[in-house]
């Protein structure tokens, strides 16, 4: 199975303005197909353990390959 990324934009619940990315590495999804299919529970686990964090957006990435050299 490959490694897929999803990248979440999260914002802190008490200033939604102030945002950044956070990255998940997914080894067990093999495409970004899965990844977005199956992106919302681990979401959902993320946000649990980070409640002063709002997750606005996210998308599925295939790693880059410069990153992998």
């Amino acid at each position: 199975m490959g490694l897929v990324t999803l990248v979440m934009t999260v914002c802190l619940a008490s200033a939604p303005e102030k945002c950044r990315e956070e990255s998940l590495q997914l080894q067990e999804l093999g495409s970004v197909t899965q990844c977005m299919f199956q992106s919302v529970a681990y979401i959902a686990q993320w946000s649990q353990q980070h409640p002063a964090l709002l997750v606005k957006k996210w998308r599925c990435k295939l790693p880059d390959i410069d990153q992998l050299i």
